[in-house]
């Protein structure tokens, strides 16, 4: 069911329950955030998507994450304000220690009037540059290879294979993690023939029609094994896929 809120003052119509920064972006409103992605389930992790919120009959506006708070009849939103402002540079700084060139990091320090750092570099990271927002293990999960894994707590915490292991066995080169991590600090080379990710080399696998390239062997043998489809339609880049429809729907039309 679809119920009205507010967002700085503007009604905005959306589903009751949905999450408040996907609703806030999609109607125009431009919120921070780095460890967000809609497909996959919000953790908080950043915690640079803060706002305001206020619900009917509340007093005190609650200063919350936006990422995982779930809309709601009459919700009444501020993205913007003071103390959102000192508490999303307060969180700023505390993740530019792990990634302080990460250019993601530096255009929110422009955005917000951080000139320079509070903390000192962290040098020992187990993965240098990642500032522990588990988008890649959230994205290999939601995709069906559980190939990564939170590791450790607190200061010893750290992303990578289960248990520590040097490669990760679940591992089918799809390339998902290294997409969306925010960045960029995944580690992944191609050449002509293979592709390089997380202490695994996996030979790709070439369009049938063109002879590019656009898979691993390994992520094509696993998809295809999931889906439904004909085989050929697992053997065909997405840019032959539609050349090769285009040719279907001439043909059934003449």
């Amino acid at each position: 069911m679809d119920v009205t809120l507010r967002i700085d003052g503007g009604e905005v119509t959306a589903p009751t329950g949905a999450g408040l920064l996907d609703v806030a972006r999609r109607a125009g409103y431009r919120i921070p955030g780095l460890c967000h992605h809609e497909g996959v389930p919000d953790i908080a992790a950043c915690r640079l998507c803060l706002v305001e919120v206020r619900q009917p009959g509340r007093g005190e506006p609650l200063l919350t994450t936006s990422c995982n708070y779930p809309v709601v009849a009459d919700l009444d939103v501020v993205t913007e304000s003071p103390r959102i402002r000192r508490h999303r540079i307060m969180n700023l700084q505390l993740l530019l220690p792990y990634a302080p060139q990460a250019p993601a990091l530096q255009e929110l320090a422009v955005q917000l009037g951080v000139t320079r750092g509070l903390f000192a570099p962290v040098a020992d990271a187990p993965l240098p540059g990642c500032i522990l927002c588990e988008l890649c293990v959230r994205v290999c999960s939601t995709v069906g290879y559980n190939a990564l894994s939170a590791l450790g707590r607190g200061d010893h915490k750290s992303v990578g294979p289960p248990f520590g292991h040097a490669g990760a066995t679940d591992c089918v080169g799809c390339g998902s993690c290294q997409s969306v991590c925010p960045t960029q600090c995944i580690a992944m080379e191609d050449t002509s023939a293979a592709r390089t990710i997380w202490g695994r080399t996996f030979d790709l696998f070439a369009c049938r029609r063109c002879g590019t390239p656009f898979m691993t062997k390994a992520h094509r043998d696993a998809t295809a094994a999931r889906g439904d489809l004909p085989e050929e339609y697992y053997t065909l880049c997405d840019a032959c896929k539609r050349v090769v429809l285009s040719e279907n729907l001439l043909t059934a039309a003449r």
